[in-house]
């Protein structure tokens, strides 16, 4: 299923380090007194109060690790073609998970920093996957399944970069992707990166 698959090191220790800046802008911004009115600021606009807020944000630190967990996990299985795909399809779909509805979470500037990085990594991955995949790869093969899976996480990237002013439309334009419109989705990406080994293993770690 997998033989074109494959990520380098480089750019698992680069998503890596994008996501460990993410943690740090959740956690450790510059100015507690900033924080406060950070955290005051996003509790009014979401209508909820400020324990419930921090409630939010441990829950999404929770998801931070499993993303961290997730990425050590591909880098460990990178030369287990079924299993690798899995493990990245898994951490794609739980960046977009992430980001998408709680962008507004992360404090500081550093935030559009990690957002334009962590999309510059992304992009780099998927011209790298698309240079090894051919329009008739068949739709078990793990490059068209990691290919259609990217396409996902770029697409909600670009959104939220676009919402923070991580960069500007016309910047997405030079990145010159073209249609990045998902043919799968995530519940058939998800079957697709378990097909060749449907066995009670893969069964709970695709359910976890």
């Amino acid at each position: 299923m997998t033989q074109g698959f494959m990520l380098t090191q480089e750019t698992i220790s680069t998503l890596q380090a994008q996501v460990e800046l993410f943690e740090q802008c959740l956690h450790f911004p510059n100015a507690r007194h900033q924080v406060s009115a950070e955290l005051a600021e996003i509790a009014n606009t979401r209508g909820i109060s400020q324990d419930e807020l921090r409630q939010k944000i441990a829950q999404l630190k929770e998801k931070l690790d499993r993303l961290f967990r997730l990425l050590d996990k591909i880098s460990e299985t990178a030369n287990e073609g079924d299993l690798s795909v899995l493990y990245f399809v898994k951490s794609i779909f739980l960046s977009k998970e992430i980001f998408e509805p709680d962008w507004d979470f992360f404090l500081g500037n550093e935030k559009r920093e990690a957002i334009k990085n962590l999309t510059s990594g992304f992009l780099v991955t998927y011209n790298a996957i698309k240079n090894i995949a051919s329009p008739e790869s068949p739709k078990k093969d793990g490059s068209y399944v990691a290919l259609e899976t990217l396409k996902h996480g770029l697409n909600s990237l670009i959104e939220v970069g676009l919402r923070v002013n991580a960069f500007s439309q016309e910047e997405v334009n030079a990145f010159d992707l073209g249609d990045i419109t998902p043919q799968e989705s995530e519940t058939v990406l998800i079957f697709l990166s378990t097909m060749k080994k449907w066995g009670p293993v893969y069964k709970r770690l695709a359910a976890s």
